[in-house]
């Protein structure tokens, strides 16, 4: 318990110290865009497993991002990243980032539809092709392999789990 304290007053002290060498929105919000990949999102602390010159951030490990203190960012922005998260770490994910958001931020997230998949999948006479890249990552490096697939009632039921109340598609 001792240790968790200090943990969290570590977190909140370095932040304070530190938080004025990244970017802030114009209107003073903090804004995260984890997994930003090649994509430089000005206004936003970009968050990243690759190394990028625009990124803020290096983390391979999602379910504990320790130099952020709790209620930090106003907006998480997650694109295509969730399913490149082990099944067994999804919720740890997004707790992490109910974590990190203030009181009624937004966590902004784009995931394969599974649903919209499996209809590209028959429209395309059943061509597996049409949806593998959806379905299973590029491939083309470590980080690039999809673990968990989502339609909108799974990934709903997920983050109703983890905390998050004002759902929408």
């Amino acid at each position: 318990m001792l240790l968790k304290q200090l943990k969290r007053l570590v977190r909140e002290n370095w932040w304070r110290l530190n938080q004025d060498r990244f970017p802030r929105h114009p209107d003073g919000k903090t804004l995260l865009h984890i997994g930003c990949g090649t994509i430089n999102s000005p206004g936003f602390i970009n968050i990243d497993a690759r190394k990028y010159p625009h990124v803020h951030f290096v983390a391979k490990n999602l379910t504990s991002l320790p130099l952020f203190p709790g209620d930090v960012a106003d907006l998480i922005y997650m694109c295509h990243v969730l399913e490149h998260v082990t099944r067994d770490q999804v919720g740890a994910v997004l707790s992490e980032m109910f974590r990190l958001l203030k009181p009624g931020g937004t966590l902004r997230l784009s995931v394969p539809d599974f649903d919209r998949l499996i209809e590209m999948y028959f429209a395309s006479g059943r061509n597996i092709p049409s949806v593998s890249g959806a379905l299973m990552g590029g491939q083309d490096y470590a980080y690039n392999f999809h673990y968990v697939v989502f339609n909108a009632e799974f990934l709903g039921d997920l983050l109703r789990s983890c905390g998050y109340r004002d759902i929408r598609t």
